[in-house]
């Protein structure tokens, strides 16, 4: 366990540092430019949702859940309907034995209530042996929670961002392959190759997951099923759901209302 004069700064209710308060409209998004911080980041919010970047990837927190950043990552955030949640820094000499890349975590009930206890405290440090136990425990917690599936792999080939530019602006249509590789400058086969080697997954692969976390985020800002499934393309509201419930394993409905699972 790491000695007590490690640093523990926690931010409880207003997720300072990034400007937000009580009395902002749920609908006001916020965004965090680009920068880094020497401590690991485990941010959890209430309702909303929080958008985090980084040069090799997008991840989507939505409500009930945490996301772990670890230290020194260059990333940038953007909040919406965000009003209240906890931001807590971890010190490095705590993060050792934590994930090196941004996790989406599911939050039980254990985690929620270490997450709030540990956001509460008003000092730098564990200032006591309990407050160092409690501060392992939130560590085992992150490292065992259980990783929801709302990582979009991002290419860093400017020709592939392209291609990825335009799915995201428009996920409910289906370009194909070769109108995006034809805009890209590349022949359907480079593309192919370059984007497979980039993401780690095929075309058809990505914009499935890029549809699928954008339907997370309509359901946190209470659209229906029916809408997102027209937004997104599906033929209907059914093949929506089954296609949900095989990434997630529950139906959209339940998805954002369970939010915490069992401790």
């Amino acid at each position: 366990m790491p000695a007590s004069t490690a640093k523990t700064t926690t931010h409880r209710t207003v997720l300072k540092g990034f400007g937000l308060d009580g009395e902002r409209p749920p609908g006001v998004s916020r965004l965090n430019r680009w920068h880094r911080h020497p401590q690991g980041q485990l941010i959890y919010i209430a309702a909303g949702h929080f958008h985090i970047r980084t040069d090799f990837g997008a991840w989507l927190l939505p409500p009930k859940r945490a996301v772990w950043i670890p230290p020194d990552l260059m990333h940038w955030g953007e909040l919406k309907g965000v009003r209240t949640g906890s931001n807590i820094l971890l010190a490095p000499a705590y993060c050792a034995t934590l994930p090196d890349r941004p996790q989406v975590l599911s939050v039980g009930a254990l985690f929620e209530a270490l997450i709030e206890r540990v956001a509460a405290w008003r000092t730098e440090t564990a200032a006591s042996q309990e407050d160092e136990r409690v501060v392992a425990v939130l560590i085992d917690e992150i490292r065992a929670a259980r990783h929801e599936p709302l990582h979009l792999p991002m290419p860093s080939d400017k020709r592939l961002l392209k291609m990825t530019e335009l799915v995201l602006s428009e996920p409910g249509r289906e370009h194909s392959l070769e109108t995006l590789s034809s805009m890209a400058g590349l022949s359907m086969r480079t593309a192919r190759r370059l984007f497979a080697a980039s993401v780690g997954m095929t075309l058809s692969e990505w914009r499935q997951q890029a549809r699928l976390m954008r339907a997370v985020e309509m359901l946190s800002e209470g659209e229906s099923v029916s809408t997102i499934a027209d937004a997104l393309g599906y033929a209907s509201p059914s093949n929506f759901i089954a296609m949900f419930r095989t990434a997630f394993g529950v139906t959209p409905g339940k998805y954002v209302g369970i939010g915490r699972t069992s401790a």
